[in-house]
């Protein structure tokens, strides 16, 4: 091992502007590939395992009633800017009511969206159908109070109801599959009983086939038989001869003819069985066919039965749940009370100063989801409000296109101050600008070859992994001091080209050892359930060994190129 480190180094002291040239090749692809990094935000999904119970039913949701478990809200506050105007105060104002509800009128109509909902909602339901012209009947609808008593539901007798309807849902379920399965079995049968009849017809018809053939060998047998007789009244032979022969074959075509009038009537007989069995047998093909299609039917209602039947566990759940509320109901005195709500105290804050709408999203991907938040800010932004109004949107989607926003720019943020702070403590460890940039090029070229692996790969930045640039560059530039500080030592005692043999053969193996641990600790952060760190792990596995082949392939030509340009001098 240690003597093809050695060779390496040799090589890389004689030949370091083919180095160069073949690490800058794979930087210009791993530039053209760092130009595709795409950059996502973060949801639930992206940090869970697909296992995750929770997860399940979220996607179950979506792909069964294209709803999201994501939702946008608008926040609509006062925002008065001078005192004793006409501007709004109070989000009672009818100013308000009105803008809402034009605010939800085109939301409803904007593509994803399954649900809008805001307190004009509940005012119109309360008000036939209208919206209140004035604050006063606004403010009277909204001081409602809405009371149930519990005991005019009478919860009991409801309940008790819900459940013997449930019972005979299950019961009907388990009556439909034994009819289903019984409907099922005797098409089957009926269904492979026609076919052997089908069979049968096929080989009496192929029997009748062959009479007929018969039929025809019998007839071409008389005429060979004429032909016999001619060729023997032509022959040598004494008329004794020929009258004896003739008479032999007369006898013969007699009895031809006898069995050749026979199968004739024969023949007219079968000829009206067969056109009576095709005629059968273009019925049973009828029957056949509709019974074919009874069949899958009789399959559709088996599989429909299966499903009924998974969810009669359910309902067995739920009979128990009643059965454990009712007598937790007939134990309690709580049922005696009246429960009193209001409606807009979900959508509108205690001081009127603030109210929402509540908007419900449709299932749909990340890009999607993207323009229907530009969409939404478009509508904000396109809608006069009243003055004294100010108007917000926030919820997941709206903060995961932030927080996509904001990644790019924060790594540039972070890796630029943790570059520029790499960089003072270098140059003051060698006390050299020189040597301190060259030692920044291990994390330079190890930076730049991990966004190309990235971006090449399709993989897109999260905000965790933002972080992910700082950690590679502290590890990463370890392995730039390694082989450069121990250049400089040996180069007090050596010839560069030898010095850099001397010093690639003692860092090379330990820096590799390094690695190998690195990659092994980063490694096992996939290892975990929470898929969001496996992202970052991979991302500082591929940044550290991409700084650790920058370290033994950049950093060593450079080192070379820079002591024959210093000798030039």
């Amino acid at each position: 091992m240690k003597r093809k480190i050695e060779g390496y180094g040799r090589f890389v002291a004689k030949r370091p502007y083919i180095v160069l040239g073949i690490v800058l090749v794979l930087t210009l692809v791993c530039f053209i590939g760092a130009s595709l990094v795409k950059t996502k935000g973060t949801s639930y999904k992206d940090m869970l395992p697909e296992n995750v119970d929770e997860i399940n039913t979220m996607n179950f949701i979506g792909d069964e009633f294209g709803l999201s478990a994501e939702s946008i809200t608008f926040v609509i506050e006062t925002n008065p800017l001078y005192y004793e105007s006409d501007e709004v105060r109070d989000i009672r104002d009818p100013r308000v009511a009105e803008y809402i509800d034009i605010l939800e009128q085109k939301i409803r109509k904007t593509q994803g969206i399954v649900s809008v909902q805001g307190y004009p909602d509940i005012l119109r339901g309360m008000n036939s159908g209208r919206l209140p012209k004035t604050k006063t009947r606004i403010i009277e609808l909204m001081n409602k109070e809405i009371v149930i008593n519990q005991t005019g539901l009478n919860l009991p007798e409801t309940l008790s109801r819900v459940s013997e309807g449930l019972k005979g849902i299950e019961q009907g379920i388990e009556t439909q599959a034994q009819i289903t399965s019984g409907l099922s079995s005797g098409l089957n049968a009926s269904y492979q009983g026609l076919k052997q009849i089908q069979s049968v017809f096929s080989l009496l018809s192929s029997a009748m086939i062959q009479e007929e053939t018969g039929g025809n060998e019998i007839t071409q047998t008389i005429a060979l038989i004429n032909q016999i007789e001619y060729l023997v009244q032509a022959s040598n032979a004494t008329d004794t001869e020929k009258s004896e022969i003739t008479g032999y074959l007369e006898i013969l075509k007699q009895g031809l003819n006898a069995m050749a009038s026979q199968m004739t009537e024969a023949e007219e007989q079968t000829t009206y069985l067969s056109q009576s069995m095709t005629g059968m047998s273009e019925s049973l093909k009828g029957l056949s066919s509709g019974l074919e299609e009874m069949y899958n039917l009789s399959l559709v209602l088996e599989n429909l039965t299966y499903g009924l039947g998974n969810g009669t566990a359910g309902i067995s759940s739920a009979l128990d749940g009643i059965n454990q509320y009712l007598k937790f109901y007939a134990s309690s005195q709580a049922h005696n009370k009246t429960i009193e709500f209001n409606p807009f105290d979900s959508y509108v804050s205690k001081d009127y100063t603030t109210t929402v709408i509540k908007i419900g999203l449709a299932d749909m991907s990340e890009e999607k989801t993207k323009e229907l938040v530009k969409e939404l800010k478009q509508i904000v932004s396109e809608t006069e409000k009243p003055a004294g109004i100010k108007t917000g949107i926030t919820g997941g989607p709206v903060v995961t296109e932030e927080i996509r926003n904001q990644i790019l720019p924060t790594m540039k943020t972070t890796s630029m101050l943790s570059l520029i702070g790499i960089l003072i403590i270098v140059c003051l460890l060698f006390l050299s600008i020189r040597y301190g940039f060259i030692s920044l090029l291990a994390i330079g070229f190890g930076v730049i070859w991990v966004y190309g692996v990235i971006g090449l790969s399709g993989i897109s930045i999260t905000s965790t992994m933002s972080g992910g640039l700082s950690m590679i560059m502290g590890i990463g530039i370890d392995f730039g001091i390694q082989v450069v500080n121990r250049f400089r030592q040996e180069r007090k005692k050596h010839a560069p080209e030898k010095s850099l043999e001397i010093t690639l053969s003692n860092v090379t193996f330990p820096m590799f050892v390094t690695t190998i641990a690195a990659l092994v600790g980063f490694r096992a952060m996939s290892m975990g359930k929470l898929t969001i760190l496996s992202d970052l792990g991979n991302m500082i596995s591929l940044g550290v060994l991409a700084c650790f082949i920058a370290a033994v392939t950049i950093i060593p030509a450079v080192l070379i190129i820079n002591e024959r340009l210093k000798n030039k001098k």
